[in-house]
Order: C-alpha cells, then sequence, then structure tokens
C-alpha cells in the first residue's frame, strides 16, 4: 500500500470542493458557486443563489451560516451544461450564470451531500432528509434534465420510515440504492432496478443496516454504519448472497465516504452519540489490503452541535483525482478548512 500525507490547503479556506476532475473543480463558499480549472485561486463565479436580504448579511459571519443551514450541499454537471444543485432546503438547476429553483418541490427539504444518484441516462433521483417526527409520507424525486420540474417517483407511506439519507447509482447492475433510516424497524437498505417502479429489500430491521453513504466494486458493496446506540463498523457485503464481512469498527457515526482507487474513505461524525468514544470527526481509510486505519482526526469544537452543526468531514461529490481527496471540514476546530489526502 501506497503511503499518504493529510496537509491543510490555505487557499481553498472557506471553500468547498464540490466536484473534482483533472482541470473540472466546481467550488461553493455560503450560496455562491465557482469554477476553476487548477483549484488555484482567483476563482470564477459562476452563479449566486437568491437569499433573502437578512439571511445573506447574517451569513457574512460563519458561526450564522452553520445556524442558518447557509451553505450548497450538491453541485452536479449536466450533460447540457447545467448543473444541478441543491442549497439549504431548495433544488434548482443553474443555467447561463442563473439558479432556477425547480417546481414539484412538495415542501422544501434538505438533500444531504453526494446523495443524488445519476443514472445512465443523466437523469438524477434524490430523496426527502427532514425531522419528519410524526412520519408522514416521504418521497423520492426525478429530475430529467432540460425540464423545469421535478417528478414524484416513489412515495413511502406514513410510519415506515422518518426520512432518506441518500439514493446511490450501481454503475455496475445500472440500479440504484435507497439508504433510510433512522429507527431500528426504518433502518433499511433497499435497491430499484426500474427507476422506483418497484424496490427489493437487501437488509433492514436494525442499526446495523442504518447507513448514509455506500460505495461500490464490481464484486462487493460497502458501507460505514450510523448507528446511534450500537458500536459503528465498516461492512463489506457480497453482491450475490448479501453476506456481510465486518472490516473494521470505528470511533463514531459513519455519514460520508468516497472511493478512491482501490481505497476506500469513511468519516466518522462528531455528535456525542452514545455510540461515540470519543467525540471527534475521523477521517478512516481501507486499502486493498482491507485494514481499517485511522489518518486523521478532528476535535469538535465548543458551538453546540443541535444548533451549529456536528462535527462533519464533507467530500466532493465526485472526486476523479488519480492520487489525491480533498476534504472540508464543519464544526470542528479545524472548521470551515479544506484538507487533502495525497497518496506517495
Amino acid at each position: 500500500m501506497k503511503n499518504w500525507v493529510v496537509e491543510k490547503i490555505p487557499e481553498l479556506s472557506g471553500y468547498t470542493v464540490e466536484w473534482a476532475e483533472p482541470g473540472k473543480f466546481y467550488l461553493s463558499s455560503r450560496n455562491e458557486l465557482f469554477y476553476s480549472p487548477t483549484l488555484k485561486p482567483p476563482f470564477e463565479r459562476i452563479a449566486t443563489i437568491d437569499a433573502p436580504f437578512w439571511k445573506r448579511i447574517a451569513s457574512n459571519f460563519r458561526i450564522a451560516q452553520r445556524l442558518l443551514r447557509f451553505m450548497v450541499t450538491n453541485i452536479i454537471p449536466l450533460r447540457n451544461g447545467d448543473l444541478f444543485v441543491t442549497f439549504d432546503k431548495s433544488v434548482g438547476v443553474v443555467n447561463n450564470g442563473r439558479f432556477q429553483v425547480l417546481k414539484g418541490l412538495v415542501r422544501p427539504c434538505r438533500v444531504l451531500r453526494s446523495a443524488c444518484a445519476i443514472d445512465a441516462e443523466g437523469n438524477i433521483f434524490f430523496g426527502e432528509y427532514l425531522a419528519n417526527k410524526e412520519r408522514g409520507e416521504i418521497r423520492i424525486y426525478k429530475y430529467t434534465p432540460g425540464n423545469d420540474a421535478l417528478e414524484i417517483v416513489y412515495v413511502f407511506p406514513p410510519k415506515s420510515i422518518r426520512h432518506i439519507h441518500g439514493l446511490y447509482f450501481d454503475p455496475y447492475t445500472n440500479s440504484i440504492f435507497c439508504l433510510t433510516g433512522d429507527a431500528e424497524e426504518e433502518c433499511k437498505i433497499l435497491r430499484s432496478f426500474d427507476g422506483f417502479k418497484t424496490m427489493e429489500v437487501i437488509g433492514q430491521g436494525d442499526e446495523t443496516w442504518r447507513a448514509v453513504s455506500i460505495l461500490f466494486d464490481e464484486n462487493y458493496f460497502y458501507y460505514g454504519t450510523d448507528a446511534e446506540f450500537l458500536t459503528n463498523r465498516i461492512f463489506k457485503v457480497d453482491r450475490r448472497t448479501f453476506e456481510r464481512k465486518t472490516l473494521g469498527e470505528v470511533n463514531g457515526t459513519v455519514f460520508y465516504s468516497k472511493k478512491l482507487g482501490g481505497n476506500l474513505f469513511f468519516g466518522t461524525t462528531a455528535e456525542n452519540a452514545p455510540s461515540q468514544t470519543e467525540n471527534v470527526a475521523t477521517l478512516w481509510l481501507i486499502g486493498e489490503d482491507e485494514k481499517c486505519r485511522k489518518i486523521a482526526s478532528f476535535k469538535k469544537d465548543f458551538y453546540p452541535q443541535t444548533l451549529f452543526m456536528f462535527g462533519i468531514i464533507h467530500f466532493p461529490f465526485v472526486n476523479d483525482l488519480q492520487n489525491e481527496l480533498y476534504f472540508y471540514l464543519v464544526g470542528v476546530e479545524e472548521d470551515d478548512q479544506t484538507f487533502k489526502v495525497k497518496f506517495i
């Protein structure tokens, strides 16, 4: 296995790398979107998302950004040249420098990072992520590029789940995985081969099936648990049999994960859950030898987590760089800073 270094990138302070390909980077800062071919400032501002005046003023202060969740969560370049964007509780498209809110969203909702599935035809699927304490209906939406409206393709009935953590396209089987939570019977990993006309259950019923993100290769898929009460683990699942193997135990709930070549990265979250052994956000690496390694930890800052966000590690939606992975920190002592893991 190669050696690696983790380093802060000072010139990216205040920016989140949302999409990373060689010669093609999209970034965000508050309600502004940027493009860069090199990740060297200055960056080209390509759009500003409309927001109430008071929010724009308040967001000049970082702590207010966190309180208001005044931030982009996904930027996805589409085949027609538009950008699909989720911001705060809105969903829209940037066309010719203007952000247009898409019609058809039944109620404002958040979409977690990298939690949209792009199918083989370029359509985008995402699910509602909101508090839903009353356990009402939860919807899956589809966006077809070029349209100005969303389509509802599936509705979870009342009392079935709390919310959808994410939808993820599996290119090896041309299917979409759906991850739900939060109570034991609501924890599910599902899969659809037909755009959510039908779904099959891969696993459900307890916190070992509670996940926020998932990674794929030809023979297996991998996820870290988002378990509030159980010790959190990284699972490797056989595609044919759905047999699970534990690759390692980690020190907190796993929200986001990213694959770089044969290396799998998982970020644990500082939310002080009962299952958490230390209130830090940690970056874990599983290499081709399947050993689970802790490569960086970041201590939660002193701001209350419920109001001002957990300590979280954010990855780009796509990271197609050969030997490096960018990540952005929220709610820790290195808040609002971008780091890079580089293999050497």
